[in-house]
């Protein structure tokens, strides 16, 4: 993680396809299915159930395991298939299929699965014991959960802008913000 190769930016300083084939920057590409479910999963406080359509060895997995740990590509769901996880019919990593689609956008947007995630979060709760009811400090604490950084000044106002207008209360505010960053490109893109 030291090397300059690893700390590259992504931000191309010539022509992009150039820049990418010569490996001067850093290509942005989407999460994996895997990730992207275990990163909604910590920063919501829960699991995914997960069960295998092949009865033997293991039909169930227990709610513990990370979707990174599922190692017989039999053992699915709706999710993980949509954001691209291959069968592993071959091993191959051509299998993945990691193009962003309208359907996973949707997904992130207007699924109940994501909002009852969102709404049910244990982790909201300590995050706002921490804030003291302080929204400012309550939307630094999602920033730092969500994206490991600290808002910047115009991001704090629009928010503030949001809770104005919305006349929501903070836990509903916090809700609402950490689903728009789930659903931002700095979330869902290595970069």
């Amino acid at each position: 993680m030291d090397s300059s190769i690893y700390q590259q930016s992504s931000v191309p300083l010539g022509d992009p396809e150039i820049c990418e084939k010569y490996f001067a920057c850093y290509p942005v590409r989407q999460l994996d299915a895997e990730v992207l479910a275990d990163a909604i999963c910590t920063i919501t406080g829960s699991t995914e159930e997960y069960s295998s359509a092949v009865p033997e060895p293991f039909t169930f997995i227990p709610a513990q395991n990370r979707s990174i740990e599922l190692a017989d590509g039999s053992i699915t769901s709706q999710f993980l298939e949509m954001f691209g996880r291959p069968s592993r019919d071959t091993g191959l990593l051509c299998e993945r299929d990691n193009e962003p689609s309208a359907a996973q956008r949707r997904e992130l947007l207007n699924s109940t699965h994501i909002q009852g995630k969102l709404e049910k979060n244990t982790r909201l709760n300590n995050w706002m014991r921490n804030a003291r009811n302080r929204p400012a400090e309550l939307a630094k604490i999602v920033y730092l959960n969500v994206l490991s950084r600290y808002p910047t000044e115009s991001e704090l106002e629009a928010i503030a802008e949001y809770r104005k207008t919305t006349r929501l209360n903070m836990r509903q505010t916090a809700v609402d913000l950490t689903w728009a960053l789930v659903n931002s490109k700095e979330f869902l893109y290595k970069h």
